[in-house]
């Protein structure tokens, strides 16, 4: 039996209410680690995730409220493309820690960090694309990436981000009719809140693991400093 329109809001509304409850307010980079920048790179991403996860959901949230669906779905969109941004970090932050070597991670972390696509100069990083962060997801969550094609014709002014939601056509008058979810929306509704509660869940999985392995990956991060020469990991 398919859960209600209702019942899929409420579980958006749990989540996101739990989420907006963790929001941080700072991080002081001596209390994370006197001697390593890589565990404070790891977190201020993570934090900034969090802000950036927790605005998106809840406008994505009041425009499913409102059946804004093209507005929801389109922010829907960038909260899953969030969530799985996190899903990233947590990957290489938890790999780093498994193999007991910090390796390449920093580049990973100033990608995150400070990456710019547009305009950048040669002293920024680029950053990592979202294509890495849909692929990373996928290795744990089979089907990720489909649902994310989904949620991108909705976004995108394809068929069903245009005609299928603005307009409705009678073949035997040959009239068109417009307006805001004319047809199919109660199924774009249900595809979206199933997809806001879902990247909601992976974030908070995603949050809390990183905290779990923030620890070891600290130690490791100052082991590797000491090791080298001026302490500049």
């Amino acid at each position: 039996m398919k859960p209600s329109l209702a019942s899929l809001l409420d579980g958006v509304r749990k989540r996101l209410e739990v989420l907006e409850s963790s929001l941080p307010k700072r991080v002081d980079a001596m209390a994370v680690s006197p001697t390593s920048k890589l565990p404070l790179k790891a977190l201020l991403y993570r934090e900034a995730l969090i802000w950036r996860m927790a605005e998106l959901s809840r406008a994505a949230f009041e425009s499913f409220q409102n059946d804004q669906l093209v507005s929801a779905i389109v922010l829907t969109r960038a909260a899953v493309e969030t969530s799985a941004a996190l899903w990233y970090l947590c990957a290489k932050v938890v790999a780093t820690v498994e193999s007991n070597a910090v390796g390449d991670i920093d580049e990973y972390l100033m990608k995150l960090v400070m990456g710019t696509a547009t305009d950048a100069p040669t002293t920024v990083p680029r950053p990592v694309r979202v294509g890495a962060f849909l692929k990373e997801a996928e290795k744990d969550i089979e089907g990720f990436t489909y649902q994310y094609g989904i949620l991108s014709e909705y976004a995108h002014p394809n068929w069903a981000g245009t005609s299928l939601l603005y307009s409705k056509s009678d073949k035997e008058t040959r009239v068109t009719d417009f307006g805001r979810n004319i047809r199919q929306a109660d199924n774009a509704k249900r595809m979206g809140l199933h997809s806001l509660r879902g990247a909601l869940a992976m974030f908070e999985r995603s949050y809390n693991r990183i905290a779990d392995f923030i620890p070891a990956f600290t130690a490791l991060s100052e082991s590797a400093c000491s090791d080298s020469i001026g302490g500049q990991r």
